[in-house]
């Protein structure tokens, strides 16, 4: 500035004073003018670099607390280096050697992702993939990357020289998404595979979601009904008086549902429970209906089982009652024996005299009986007191068959203790032994009525009760569990349970159709070899044991006839499943041939085997060798009620213990050739 000054001043000593002033004074005030603006811009200068530096302090500083990653690919060179992190070697690495550090299942995204930065479609663009941690060893160390791409262009062209890639690791978000997702699908799976309707609908009344059970039992027409989507739940004339307000209380009742629009005509069990919030405002209605029509047959069914039974305990009354009357009015005699004379004297009433004989000549009155033999050896015979029933030709009544006769002796002794004789009565009870004898088929039948109704319901109580026990305690141990091989084994239990009671419900209802009119059979014309090896590969899944094989025999390719081949797989299934619970070790074969214009089907194992002496009663209901073993004894039944109704044969072949069994069925066919 001095010299500036010096410069100045002595350009104003060669100029006149007036001029000279105003032209210092001018070039004074330009230059303050110009050393204010450089000093501005100066300090604007200093200010917009430390901002600068303040705020990618900053940024380093948040890129270092979100372990992200910032890479920098030049496009020209195809080069990708660390611009922050170190998620790359240090000295870079190739743009076609990155490819190999990406999942294959993702390499085309990725390139299409860096393709729409480099032809321009985009600035900016993102995309997730799987990069492999372990490097260059190629270790399969996968973690889901996000990718936040900026592409940098030059302004005069526009062509993209580098793109810059922020990449943050997301794989725990990830997995707890796809383990979410996994867990929503199982529980959806539940939903919709559900034994009993499910439904959930909004505090308006209207339809969310219902599952299939449901959708079958009110008959959609589709999985989005309108019927049933657009009708609120507090306007059905079912729920009109019960859902009178929109304060829902917990319901459960049975009704008879009928919508006449799709041609619902069944008994129901309903259940509704309300959902509230915490301000206990209606949140949503869940909604249950089981159908429980064959349910109420089966109890009309059981109501009618115990009127007969009470009409044969009144039929078994009047037999007693006859009974009496016959003890009331039959003929009876009144005899007294001497030991001394030998004699018997028969008495009517008390005191009437009627005949008087030898002992010799009332033994020629009896047969083979131990009443004969006791007059023969008196002494020892009627010492004590006898009763005996035996036949014997008359004595006081027309006729010469032998008659039932009713005998009660008592023996009398002397003041000595001697016997000195024998008295009692005779009476005739032909007649009653044939009452007996129709009471005794009476009885047994009622028995055996009341016997299997208490067999029954004790069976189907513990059977029923077992799988379902198995359901649900399992449901309420599986949101508690954590590890998803913990939840897959409870799942695969439920799973298990669930046929388990399918099939003891199949077995309930085949057994009452035996009951009612016999199993049906209709025969139809089916490729049996076919059938068989579609029927085996469904078997051979209950196999869960490590050490039985399963072995299937199927001689022929085709092999086409009639039969009814639901009632035939009906019986595979029961031979293989009876197989399956006694057998621990070796195999199980199933197999059939054509033979003597039968099909001669079988199910061999190596299992526990039968004992000679149950073989025969193998087939009859509730026949269970082992209790500890699951099951209701109705399989084998069923079996033989289907051999029955094919006019076939059915039987079991086994040397005993520990012998394993053959289970076989015979029913006559005709092979149909083409």
């Amino acid at each position: 500035m001095s010299i500036a000054i010096l410069h100045i001043n002595s350009f104003a000593f060669a100029m006149p004073d007036a001029v000279s002033m105003l032209m210092v004074m001018i070039m004074g005030i330009a230059f303050l003018i110009a050393w204010a603006i450089n000093r501005l811009v100066l300090m604007r200068i200093r200010m917009g670099v430390g901002k600068s530096r303040e705020i990618s302090a900053i940024m380093q500083h948040t890129l270092d607390r979100s372990e992200s990653y910032v890479l920098k690919l030049d496009i020209a060179q195809r080069h990708a280096i660390n611009v922050h992190g170190h998620l790359l070697p240090e000295e870079g690495i190739g743009y076609q050697e990155s490819f190999g550090l990406i999942h294959p299942d993702d390499l085309n995204a990725y390139r299409a992702f860096i393709q729409r930065m480099v032809s321009g479609e985009t600035t900016t663009d993102e995309c997730v993939f799987r990069w492999d941690m372990s490097g260059s060893q190629r270790l399969g160390q996968w973690r889901y990357m996000h990718d936040q791409g900026i592409a940098e262009t030059v302004k005069r062209t526009g062509k993209v020289t580098n793109i810059f890639c922020t990449l943050t690791d997301r794989t725990e978000e990830v997995l707890r998404e796809q383990e979410e997702q996994e867990m929503a699908n199982k529980y959806r799976m539940m939903f919709e595979q559900s034994i009993t309707g499910l439904a959930f609908y909004d505090k308006d009344g209207y339809l969310l979601t219902a599952n299939k059970k449901m959708r079958d039992i009110l008959k959609f027409q589709s999985e989005e009904d309108p019927l049933f989507y657009k009708t609120s739940l507090f306007d059905m004339p079912s729920f009109r008086n019960l859902l009178y307000s929109r304060h829902v209380e917990d319901l459960y009742f049975c009704t008879k549902s009928i919508i006449i629009e799709r041609g619902v005509n069944c008994y129901t069990e309903i259940r509704v429970h309300p959902i509230y919030n915490d301000n206990g405002e209606l949140y949503y209605i869940t909604f249950a209906i089981r159908d429980v029509t064959q349910e109420r047959e089966l109890y009309l069914q059981n109501k009618k089982n115990s009127h007969d039974i009470r009409q044969a305990n009144e039929a078994i009354r009047q037999y007693e009652n006859e009974i009496q009357y016959l003890m009331d009015t039959c003929n009876m005699r009144f005899f007294r024996c001497s030991r001394a004379e030998r004699t018997c004297t028969f008495y009517k009433g008390m005191t009437t005299e009627v005949s008087k004989m030898s002992f010799d000549k009332l033994i020629e009155h009896f047969s083979d009986s131990p009443f004969r033999q006791g007059l023969m050896e008196y002494d020892t015979y009627f010492s004590v007191q006898r009763t005996e029933l035996t036949k014997m030709y008359p004595l006081f009544h027309e006729g010469d068959e032998m008659q039932w006769n009713f005998i009660d002796s008592v023996p009398f002794f002397n003041e000595n203790g001697e016997m000195e004789g024998t008295y009692g009565i005779v009476r005739n009870v032909n007649d009653l032994v044939k009452k007996q004898e129709e009471l005794k088929q009476e009885t047994e039948r009622a028995n055996d009525s009341g016997r299997l109704k208490s067999v029954f319901m004790a069976n189907m109580t513990h059977e029923i009760r077992t799988p379902l026990n198995s359901i649900v305690g399992f449901s309420d141990v599986l949101p508690m569990l954590s590890t998803t091989e913990e939840k897959q084994e409870i799942i695969r239990v439920i799973m298990n349970n669930c046929d388990m009671l399918m099939r003891l419900i199949n077995d309930i209802l085949a057994i009452s159709a035996v009951d009612d009119s016999g199993i049906k059979i209709i025969p139809r014309e089916v490729d049996f070899a076919k059938s068989f090896d579609d029927i085996c590969e469904s078997l051979k899944t209950r196999i869960q044991e490590p050490g039985v094989t399963f072995i299937k025999d199927n001689p022929y390719t085709t092999f086409v006839t009639q039969i009814d081949n639901g009632r035939i797989q009906q019986v595979i299934t029961n031979f293989v499943t009876n197989a399956v619970k006694y057998t621990h070790q070796g195999h199980i074969k199933v197999g059939y041939r054509y033979e003597d214009q039968s099909l001669y089907i079988y199910c061999e194992d190596t299992g526990a085997g039968i004992p000679k002496e149950h073989q025969t009663k193998i087939f009859d209901r509730f026949v269970k060798l082992n209790d500890f073993v699951q099951g209701t004894g109705l399989g084998l039944s069923i079996c033989k009620a289907i051999a029955d109704g094919c006019h076939g044969q059915i039987g079991v072949e086994s040397e005993g213990d520990g012998c394993g069994s053959t289970f076989w069925m015979k029913v006559p066919c005709e092979e149909i050739r083409s």
